[in-house]
């Protein structure tokens, strides 16, 4: 494993160990297991004799938080992921650890956070139900409060390591109130343990991929649980819950770069030991080119995913770096299978080698921990946000002597708006400078000072001589144009002429 120059001493450490670990003592382990279909038990328990299981838990539990930080946990999910036996260990890491950490009471944490730390409490999280997946707000299982107990009700669906986890981190419904719901107070976060009355496993589904772990489907019938095991306040699940889902998204990367590796050295082989037409396949341009390719996306989902990891051992919020990390990966691994079996030809569709099965798991890394599609709007919102100042588009005049818009670098003195006649100037400004776009109020206040209600006065009075045309939203006036009688009104037509001199003069009109 390549290590970045930003990785402490214990981390670099951590990976050339984890990679001799795996390559040695988990690849045969996991892949038995993987061939039987059966949960990978044995590599656990190595993977526990090894610490591996409190990366994310602090040193007065037990832990290695302080050393290995979400970096580490990253490094050991990427190593992880290449024997095929990532499932308990990534979902006991973001799916309990890290909320009790950043959530739990002293208590709590002194009850559950060392044994998980050496392994003996595996975890699992708990969010998706059956009518509500990526809209997760719309959770409907519920939990009422019965003296110092809870009773829930409900179900949850697609639980990696559901029946083998011991700590199930759930979110429920704590509260019926349109307000509450309004607020994203509706919901509570619960540590839900494996004996529970009423909790049970409802089915264990038979995925695309993920063989070698369990993925089900749990219920709560009448279920009771101490009122002990709530985090935080009743209705802090949506916090809680978005809190944590940073690292989530991270330690659902760091799998898919394991996975990558793996097509990769296998496609490798096979280019540079099959011959046809009298050459080696690794030979032709064509699958160096594949390889070159799969080898860029590597690198590129590496460096964004631990960058993404360093920012967050550094106590960054970065909800767009973890958003893109788990996109651009899971995206990555898809093509990178696909071409990696393609590179193998017939050999690359037998269960003899993983490609198959990692091409299988990685449809399944373009779902969980946010579809790819629900990544994007979230990196759309959040990113335009962030970037607000750096994506605003320069104010452009019509220069004089060129006579097209350049920008105008230091912004120029704004004009008091004494009437609409002056918003309407601006308006036909915008019609030569950026042609077929309206301006929002910000647009129009880069060039005149008025107050808002003046600004709305102006603008209303020109729509009503239909100079102006407006679109409205909730928040009432969003967008404001020039009409064609509007700009009739504002200036004689050869204002808006412009034809360069490379035109010739016989052919305009």
């Amino acid at each position: 494993m390549d290590t970045f120059p930003w990785w402490n001493e214990a981390q670099i450490r951590l990976a050339e160990e984890a990679a001799k670990f795996v390559d040695e003592v988990l690849m045969p382990v996991g892949m038995r297991s993987i061939a039987k279909n059966e949960l990978a038990r044995e590599a656990t328990r190595l993977m526990a004799g090894r610490d591996w299981f409190g990366a994310l838990v602090p040193k007065k539990y037990g832990g290695h938080f302080e050393d290995w930080g979400v970096t580490g946990a990253a490094i050991l999910n990427e190593e992880a992921a290449r024997a095929g036996v990532v499932g308990p260990l990534g979902t006991t890491m973001f799916g309990s650890a890290t909320q009790l950490l950043h959530n739990g009471s002293e208590e709590q944490k002194q009850k559950w956070l060392p044994a998980m730390a050496k392994g003996e409490l595996l975890g699992c999280i708990t969010m998706t139900e059956p009518y509500a997946g990526s809209d997760i707000a719309s959770i409907e299982s519920t939990a009422v409060r019965a003296g110092d107990d809870y009773i829930i009700n409900g179900k949850k669906r697609f639980q990696t390591t559901a029946a083998a986890a011991d700590l199930y981190l759930c979110y429920f419904r704590t509260s019926g109130k349109p307000e509450d719901r309004a607020a994203y107070r509706h919901l509570s976060a619960f540590v839900v343990e494996k004996g529970a009355p009423g909790f049970h496993v409802e089915k264990v589904n038979d995925m695309i991929g993920m063989f070698g772990n369990y993925n089900g489907n749990l219920t709560f019938d009448q279920a009771r649980i101490p009122a002990f095991n709530r985090l935080g306040n009743e209705g802090d699940g949506w916090k809680i819950m978005m809190g944590g889902l940073n690292v989530e998204r991270i330690l659902n990367a760091a799998p898919i770069l394991g996975l990558m590796r793996e097509c990769i050295r296998y496609a490798k082989q096979h280019l540079e030991r099959r011959l046809q037409f009298g050459r080696p396949t690794g030979d032709i341009a064509t699958n160096q080119f594949k390889l070159a390719e799969m080898i860029s996306k590597l690198c590129l989902s590496r460096v964004m995913m631990y960058y993404a990891c360093h920012c967050i051992d550094l106590g960054r919020e970065i909800p767009v770096e973890a958003a893109v990390s788990k996109l651009f990966a899971a995206d990555s691994l898809m093509e990178t299978a696909l071409e990696a079996i393609q590179c193998m030809g017939g050999n690359g569709a037998l269960k003899i080698y993983p490609v198959q099965r990692i091409m299988q798991d990685a449809k399944l890394t373009q779902i969980a921990a946010g579809t790819s599609e629900v990544l994007k709007l979230l990196i759309y919102r959040q990113g335009t946000k962030r970037m607000k100042d750096d994506l605003k588009a320069p104010q452009r005049m019509i220069d004089p002597d060129l006579k097209v818009p350049l920008p105008v670098g230091k912004p120029p003195a704004r004009v008091a708006a004494r009437s609409e006649a002056d918003v309407l100037a601006v308006l036909a400004e915008n019609y030569r400078v950026n042609p077929g776009l309206h301006m929002t109020m910000d647009d129009i206040r880069e060039w005149l000072e008025a107050s808002d209600a003046d600004l709305k006065k102006y603008l209303e009075a020109l729509e009503a001589r239909g100079w102006a045309g407006l679109y409205r939203t909730r928040q009432g006036i969003a967008l404001a144009r020039v009409t064609l009688a509007g700009l009739q009104q504002a200036h004689a037509p050869e204002y808006y002429r412009y034809i360069p001199d490379w035109a010739a003069p016989q052919d305009m009109f």
